[in-house]
C-alpha cells in the first residue's frame, strides 16, 4: 500500500520524539525501509483511501512520473542520512519532511497537496532556523505563510469552479472563468518553494546560514518535489495553461539570479542564487510543454542536485583551503564544472538537451539567455575554485571522511553521467512521459469515467 510511504517515516518520527538525539543512527534504516516498499510498489496505480472511489476520496496515485521523483527524492534523504553530523538534532524533523514531500508526490487531491505542502513548509521552517538562523528563517516563514494562502485560495477557487478537489476530475471539469485565477493562485503558493523571483528573496539568508544541511535538503529535495508538483498541475491538469507567463518568471529568475549570484562576496550566498538562478532555467524550459523539454528540465535538475550537495556540503563545512584538503577541492571542482556545463560533465548533457527541445519548439530566447547565464556561471564559480584553491587560510581544512567519501562518490558519477548519460535520461524520460501523459492519468485515477 503505497501510503505506507507517508506513513512509515511519520510513524518513526513520533516514536522517536523521546530519543532524538539517537533518530539519526536510525534515520537511514526508514530511508532504506521506504525504497525497499517503493521498489516493491506496483506502478501505474491507484490506491483510494478509506475506501471512498474517485473523485469522492482520497486517492494516491503511482504512475511512471510519481514513481520517479519519489527515487530520486528518498535517494537524496538517504545521502543525507549517511552525514548525521550535520542534522544537529533535526533527524526527527527530516523524517516528517520525508513524509510530507512523499505525500505531495503522491496525492491526487488538491486539497491534500496544501495539507502536505503546509507540513512541509513547518518542517522547512524549523531546518532553516539551524545554527541559530531566526532572522532567516522568519522571512521565510514570512514569505511561505503569504504564499501558501495563495495557495488555499487557489484550490478554494477550483472546487468552486468543479465542485470537486481530485486532481483528475478538476482537469476535465474546471470552468473556464476560473482557469486564470486558479493558475495564478496556485503558481504563487509554487514560487517560493520553487525558488522563482521575486518570491525567492529569503533563499539567500536561509541557504548562507552555515548550517549544512538547510540547503543540501531545500535546494534538492524540496525542489525537485515542487518542480513534480508544479508539472503536474499546470501541464497534467492544466494542459499547458499559464505555462507562457511562468516562462517569462523563469527567464526574468535565470538572469537576475546569476547577475546577483556573481556579486556575492560570500560563497554560500553565491550559490544560494546559483540554485534560484538552476530554478528559473528549469521552470523556463517547463514551460515549452513537449516532452523533450520535460526531459531536459528533469535532467537538469539531477545535475544541479547531484552538484549541489556536494558544493553546499563542502561549502558549509569547509575550513581552509583546498590545497589541505584536495578530495574536497577536486570534488567541489568538479562539481563545479558539472553545473557550468563543461563537456565531459552531466551538466554538459543537460544544457546540451535543453539548447535542443528549445531550438525544437523554435525557441531561440531561451538559448540566447541560457549562454549569456552560463558565461556568467562559469566567471564566479571559477572565480570561487581559484580563490579556495590558492587563497591563503590560516586554519587547516578538517571535513569528516564520510562527507569526503560522499562527495567524491557524487562527483564521480557526474563524470559518469557525462559519458553515459542513460541513467538519468531513463529517469527523466519516465517523468516526462508521467507528466504529459494526462488522459492516461485521469484513466487511472478515475477509472475510465
Amino acid at each position: 500500500m503505497t501510503a505506507l510511504l507517508v506513513v512509515v517515516p511519520l510513524l518513526s518520527a513520533f516514536l522517536f520524539v523521546p530519543f532524538k538525539e539517537k533518530a539519526k543512527y536510525v534515520l537511514p534504516f526508514i530511508v532504506i525501509i521506504n525504497l525497499f516498499l517503493l521498489m516493491n510498489f506496483p506502478v501505474n496505480s491507484t490506491v483510494q483511501m478509506g475506501g471512498w472511489k474517485a473523485p469522492f476520496g482520497i486517492v494516491l496515485v503511482l504512475d511512471s512520473a510519481s514513481f520517479n521523483t519519489l527515487l530520486v527524492v528518498n535517494i537524496i534523504f538517504l545521502i543525507v542520512s549517511l552525514i548525521p553530523q550535520i542534522a544537529n538534532g533535526l533527524s526527527i524533523v527530516v523524517l516528517i519532511l520525508l513524509s510530507s514531500l512523499n505525500g505531495i508526490i503522491l496525492t491526487g487531491d488538491i486539497f491534500n497537496s496544501f495539507v502536505f505542502l503546509e507540513i512541509t513548509a513547518a518542517g522547512a521552517y524549523i531546518i532553516a532556523s539551524s545554527k541559530k538562523n531566526y532572522y532567516g528563517a522568519y522571512k521565510y516563514l514570512i514569505v511561505g505563510s503569504v504564499a501558501g494562502g495563495f495557495y488555499l485560495l487557489g484550490v478554494i477557487y477550483a472546487y468552486i469552479g468543479t465542485g470537486s478537489l481530485n486532481f483528475a476530475d478538476i482537469s476535465l471539469n474546471m470552468k473556464s472563468s476560473f482557469l486564470p485565477y486558479v493558475t495564478l493562485m496556485l503558481f504563487i503558493g509554487l514560487a517560493v518553494e520553487s525558488k522563482i523571483l521575486p518570491l525567492a528573496g529569503w533563499i539567500p539568508d536561509v541557504y548562507a546560514s552555515g548550517s549544512a544541511i538547510t540547503p543540501t535538503i531545500l535546494a534538492t529535495s524540496v525542489t525537485f518535489s515542487m518542480f513534480y508538483l508544479l508539472s503536474r498541475i499546470f501541464i497534467t491538469i492544466f494542459n499547458g495553461y499559464f505555462l507562457d507567463v511562468l516562462y517569462v518568471f523563469g527567464l526574468i529568475t535565470l538572469v537576475l539570479a546569476e547577475i546577483a549570484a556573481f556579486r556575492q562576496e560570500n560563497l554560500l550566498k553565491a550559490l544560494a542564487f546559483s540554485s534560484i538562478a538552476q530554478a528559473g532555467l528549469v521552470l523556463s524550459v517547463l514551460s515549452l510543454n513537449t516532452s523533450n523539454a520535460l526531459t531536459a528540465a528533469y535532467f537538469h535538475l539531477l545535475n544541479d542536485a547531484t552538484s549541489k550537495i556536494i558544493l553546499f556540503v563542502i561549502g558549509a563545512t569547509l575550513i581552509g583551503s583546498f590545497m589541505n584538503n584536495k578530495t574536497a577541492g577536486i570534488s567541489f571542482s568538479i562539481a563545479s564544472f558539472s553545473l557550468i556545463g563543461f563537456p565531459l560533465f552531466a551538466g554538459f548533457r543537460s544544457k546540451l538537451l535543453i539548447l535542443q527541445s528549445a531550438f525544437e519548439k523554435g525557441d531561440y530566447l531561451l538559448p540566447a539567455l541560457l549562454l549569456f547565464s552560463t558565461i556568467i556561471e562559469a566567471a564566479y564559480l571559477l572565480r570561487w575554485n581559484i580563490k579556495l584553491w590558492y587563497g591563503k587560510y590560516k586554519k587547516d581544512s578538517n571535513i569528516s571522511w564520510n562527507i569526503l567519501l560522499i562527495a567524491l562518490v557524487l562527483s564521480l558519477l557526474l563524470i559518469y553521467i557525462g559519458i553515459c548519460p542513460e541513467m538519468y535520461l531513463k529517469i527523466s524520460e519516465n517523468i516526462s512521459q508521467g507528466i504529459m501523459s494526462s488522459q492516461t492519468y485521469i484513466n487511472n485515477v478515475l477509472g475510465g469515467m
